[in-house]
């Protein structure tokens, strides 16, 4: 039996600022970030024939970036030790999930693109991993 996949992309700009290699930070920069969230299932929905309905994923993706929108990821408690990419696809699969509620369980893959061709995925390893506290 085969999967079903869906992805939904998302545009926001904000600042973020990492620590380097020789444990200084960078200084603070920004960037138009590109999430893109990835569901997957073995089975549709038995009523709408959809693993998660589209405009769901949207309106929450929007939500998400709209508060992110202009601001700092620096200055959000989860991403204060460095705003990596790692750990911004991450924040994403866990705000995510939370708002999609039971679809939220099939999350398969956040990525975020900070630059062109640089990108960074968190693959959650199940629910109790989305769970925020």
């Amino acid at each position: 039996m085969g999967t079903y996949e869906i992805s939904v992309d998302h545009r926001f700009r904000a600042r973020h600022a990492i620590v380097l290699g020789d444990g200084e930070w960078e200084e603070s920069h920004e960037h138009e970030w590109l999430a893109t969230a990835t569901f997957r299932c073995d089975e549709l929905e038995p009523v709408t024939g959809v693993v998660v309905d589209f405009l769901d994923v949207t309106d929450a993706l929007k939500e998400i970036g709209d508060g992110l929108e202009g601001r700092d990821l620096n200055q959000i408690g989860e991403l204060a030790e460095g705003a990596t990419a790692e750990r911004v696809a991450w924040y994403l699969a866990r705000r995510l999930a939370r708002i999609l509620g039971p679809d939220g369980d099939k999350l398969y893959r956040v990525c975020v693109t900070e630059a062109p061709g640089c990108r960074a995925a968190y693959y959650p390893s199940g629910p109790g991993d989305l769970t925020l506290g």
